[in-house]
C-alpha cells in the first residue's frame, strides 16, 4: 500500500506544480483506499498522524490560502498510510527542502534583480523525496521511535 500512497504523491504532485491545485480526485482515492487500509492494519496507530495534516488545514485557513489547503488534505490523507512518527518526519522534511527551495528562489531574485514576492512553491514536490525516501526504506525507520 506504500507504493500506492508514493503513486497517489507523486499525482499529487505533479498536479500541484503544474496546475497550482490538487486533484480533488487524487485527494479521494488517495484517502478512500487509506481508509480501507488503516481499517485493516487497525486505526490507532493512524489516527496520531492527523494532527499534522489538520494543523496544515488551520494554517491554511490562517493564511488565506498562502499555504494550499490540498497541502494539508494531503498530509491527513497520509496518515491513513504511514505511522505517526513517519508523518512528522515527512513534515519536517518537507518543510526542509521546500525552506531551501525558496531561499534559492530568493536569492536567485536578488541577485537577477526580480522581485519574488508573488513566487509561488508547490509543497508537495517537496514532500515528493521524502516520501520515496520513506518507501524504498520500508520499515527501516525504528530510529524514528526516539521521536514518539
Amino acid at each position: 500500500m506504500r507504493w500506492f500512497w508514493l503513486l497517489c504523491l507523486t499525482a499529487a504532485a505533479v498536479s500541484d506544480i503544474k496546475e497550482r491545485v490538487v486533484s480533488c480526485r487524487v485527494l479521494a482515492v488517495c484517502g478512500g483506499a487509506g481508509i480501507l487500509y488503516a481499517l485493516s492494519t487497525g486505526m490507532a496507530g493512524h489516527i496520531r498522524g492527523l494532527p499534522a495534516g489538520l494543523g496544515l488545514l488551520l494554517l491554511s485557513r490562517a493564511t488565506r490560502g498562502a499555504i494550499g489547503m490540498g497541502d494539508g488534505w494531503f498530509l491527513a490523507a497520509s496518515a491513513w498510510y504511514l505511522s505517526a512518527e513517519e508523518i512528522w518526519f515527512l513534515l519536517a522534511g518537507s518543510l526542509s527542502l521546500s525552506w531551501c527551495w525558496s531561499a534559492g528562489i530568493v536569492l536567485c531574485g536578488i541577485w537577477h534583480g526580480r522581485n519574488t514576492k508573488s513566487a509561488t512553491l508547490p509543497f508537495l514536490a517537496c514532500m515528493w523525496p521524502m516520501g520515496a525516501w520513506l518507501v524504498v526504506s520500508g520499515e527501516g525507520f525504528q530510529w524514528l521511535s526516539v521521536f514518539s
